[in-house]
């Protein structure tokens, strides 16, 4: 046996994908509308009002990163945005995820549930320091797992996307669906659609990016969300509705349980 390498035989106590092995009832499919949104600059009284008429009708519409200003390094906390949210979220009777600006400043996200209960609150871990949002925006520090229709479900902010850390520690308390709300500009956007893949695969997840499209001051953004599933497969690109099935993903984790090889002796932050 070459030195360190572990007896076959021995117990693999890094284990720790339990979530796996329990037993969970049906799930119905969650119909995900994806919202490509034309944000107006800095203007949040506008985009509120744009925003109203873009949602089809769905269990949960997915809005883009920073949906009521666009990405601004004038970064203004929006207290009007998580109410109008809830209001419309009640209005419509669906689920809502959408980013905006937070006190801190912070950039979030938030999932509202079609009561227009708060799911969670989520600020970007990850600062995109290529254009200095790390001087204009406080990152976060938590990464919410919550329900949404009897799925478990997570959201990340656009750059997050290339950090597969975040990703893999959600997956293993059990995210089952990841919704990334972006503005992801056209000059790189193969870049997203390639890492919206790769998640999907390594987490065995569904992964839903929602991207902003038109332009701000500095870039354009063209209509590029899609849906991936738990094998990498696009299911849907652009805007639209979607069906998502969160048995999918049980069963491919059964059938090839990769998550529970996870070596999280190896990567404690993991465990």
């Amino acid at each position: 046996m070459l030195s360190g390498s572990r007896d076959p035989e021995e117990p693999r106590s890094y284990r720790i994908a339990a979530f796996q092995r329990r037993p969970r009832l049906y799930c119905p499919p969650v119909r995900v509308a994806l919202v490509e949104a034309d944000t107006v600059w800095e203007d949040p009284a506008a985009n509120r009002g744009r925003l109203r008429d873009l949602l089809p009708d769905a269990d949960v519409a997915v809005l883009p990163e920073l949906a009521f200003s666009g990405f601004t390094m004038d970064p203004r906390p929006d207290p009007l945005a998580e109410p109008f949210l809830i209001d419309l979220a009640r209005e419509r009777g669906q689920a809502l995820v959408a980013g905006y600006v937070a006190e801190g400043p912070r950039n979030v996200a938030v999932a509202v549930d079609a009561a227009g209960a708060v799911l969670a609150r989520y600020a970007k871990l990850h600062p995109f320091t290529y254009a200095k949002e790390h001087h204009h925006y406080r990152p976060g520090d938590d990464l919410p797992v919550f329900g949404l229709g009897g799925a478990q479900a997570a959201m990340l902010i656009c750059y997050d996307l290339r950090f597969p850390e975040a990703f893999r520690e959600a997956a293993l308390r059990g995210a089952e669906i990841f919704f990334v709300i972006a503005n992801w500009p056209a000059r790189r956007v193969e870049h997203w659609r390639t890492l919206l893949r790769a998640r999907a695969i390594e987490n065995q997840a569904f992964v839903v990016g929602v991207n902003r499209v038109g332009t701000d001051p500095r870039e354009s953004y063209v209509s590029s969300s899609l849906v991936a599933g738990p094998q990498g497969d696009v299911i849907h690109e652009g805007a639209g509705v979607v069906d998502v099935d969160p048995n999918v993903v049980r069963e491919w984790r059964r059938e090839f349980p990769a998550l529970d090889d996870v070596r999280t002796d190896r990567y404690p932050f993991l465990g």
